[in-house]
């Protein structure tokens, strides 16, 4: 794994922490997340956003899989999380582009996609259990959370 892809694994951890300022630190001042579904974020509103998923949500993130050319890199995501009204465990995929600038993370470029045919975004027929990737049944909140 290289440089860059270390890097966003780090920050892949931190999110996990719940832990908004160390999650900022994997930024740039000016970064910019932007959505498919809400948004852009700017700067520590990307941390605190995240922040708010592990509080409110039970939310964990999940990198799978990744490459890295020059100064970008994307990753396949995976997010396991609970419905804050019915408690419902449940699971998003996607892929996230990023930029990096200086070593910190200056822009990601999230896509995520779901229905109510297909909620979690899955590939229709691949095999996510059978390539590693996380699974409902493998499911866990944050640490501290159970």
């Amino acid at each position: 794994m290289g440089e860059n892809l270390d890097h966003i694994r780090s920050y892949y951890e931190a999110l996990n922490t719940g832990d908004a300022d160390l999650v900022a630190n994997h930024f740039t001042e000016a970064a910019v997340h932007y959505y498919t579904r809400l948004g852009p974020h700017h700067g520590h509103e990307i941390a605190d956003n995240a922040a708010w998923g592990v509080e409110h949500l039970d939310g964990r993130w999940w990198l799978e899989h990744g490459i890295e050319s020059g100064d970008e890199a994307v990753i396949e995501w995976t997010m396991t999380w609970r419905d804050p009204k019915s408690g419902e465990k449940r699971l998003n995929r996607g892929t996230e582009w990023f930029r990096l600038r200086d070593g910190k993370i200056a822009e990601v470029r999230a896509y995520h996609h779901g229905d109510r045919k297909n909620p979690q975004g899955d590939l229709l027929g691949f095999d996510h259990a059978g390539r590693g990737h996380t699974t409902l049944d493998r499911w866990r909140p944050p640490a501290g959370r159970e």
